[in-house]
């Protein structure tokens, strides 16, 4: 009895622990990163509820009103995006919107399959409703958040990863005025065996709508996800390099910079992160678009 209790004991601590890894325990309380006001938001149309992580100026607003950088997964990508702007003067200065789900730490694997897919793939019942994710994000979102704060609205940016990154592109094709700045950090196009593609390339040949207001787009990628050296590929192993092989992380970044190229009012800028895997490429290339958006902004003392 006492050993089939044990195994029992283990059986949860494992099930425990690989759910503490995903961020996806619902019966466990995140942790609440310092400097945000936490919300959960429940959409009006689809029921779901997220959770809007939102970063505590402490300046006041410049006289355009405050920039501000909404983030996908934002149970873990914001606090990174406030860190990053904590230790470069610009945390009181610049508004950080994170979109998460509630009991969740990093990412919620189950929920980000049907919220940022923008198209279906076969071995995930339910995805390919990141249109509806997007609405929301309009339509609760950042209504919500201009009723709160004077915005810069020629300064709004989205940033997301992986599979964010893909709804980040979404949105531009669906809306390319809704923000100023879109940043893509390693986007998924393999999704769905590249079903998004064909969405991009009519956007890019169309002349990319109402897009010619020079809205700055910044896609990344980790050069490791696609890798080439032979020391990276025996560390990853066989099936791993052959599944990245597959996916051409690297080779559809740069595609989806030719592509939208081609449309004149786009600021479009391309960078493979050397020595970075897909998961830092998360850190790095959100640090590199903040960089690259932000690097004419004003600095401040001591976070502010």
């Amino acid at each position: 009895m006492a050993g089939r209790k044990r195994q029992a004991l283990v059986a949860i601590m494992r099930v425990a622990s690989v759910g503490l890894a995903l961020g996806v325990v619902g019966s466990v309380q995140a942790r609440t990163p310092a400097g945000f006001d936490i919300t959960n938001v429940v959409d009006r149309v689809g029921g779901e509820t997220y959770q809007l992580l939102v970063s505590r100026p402490t300046a006041p607003p410049p006289p355009a009103g405050y920039p501000a950088i909404y983030l996908l997964d934002g149970n873990a990508t914001a606090p990174l995006a406030r860190q990053w702007l904590a230790d470069h003067g610009l945390a009181g200065r610049v508004l950080v919107v994170g979109i998460g789900y509630p009991d969740t730490d990093n990412f919620n694997i189950p929920r980000r399959f049907v919220d940022l897919t923008p198209v279906s793939g076969a071995e995930h019942a339910g995805s390919g409703r990141a249109d509806a994710f997007l609405d929301f994000v309009a339509r609760q979102v950042r209504r919500r958040i201009a009723e709160r704060f004077a915005l810069d609205e020629a300064r709004q940016a989205l940033y997301g990863h992986s599979l964010g990154g893909l709804t980040v592109l979404a949105q531009l094709v669906r809306d390319p005025t809704a923000f100023s700045a879109y940043f893509a950090a390693s986007p998924s196009l393999w999704w769905g065996e590249g079903a998004f593609k064909p969405r991009l390339a009519a956007f890019a040949a169309g002349g990319c709508g109402e897009a010619a207001q020079s809205q700055q787009v910044t896609l990344t990628v980790g050069r490791n996800e696609q890798p080439v050296d032979r020391d990276v590929r025996a560390r990853l192993g066989k099936a791993r390099v052959e599944r990245l092989a597959t996916r051409r992380m690297v080779d559809n970044t740069r595609w989806a910079a030719r592509e939208l190229r081609r449309c004149g009012g786009l600021d479009v800028a391309q960078r493979v992160l050397a020595q970075a895997g897909h998961r830092d490429a998360l850190r790095a290339g959100l640090f590199a678009a903040l960089d690259r958006w932000l690097g004419d902004a004003p600095r401040g003392t001591n976070g502010n």
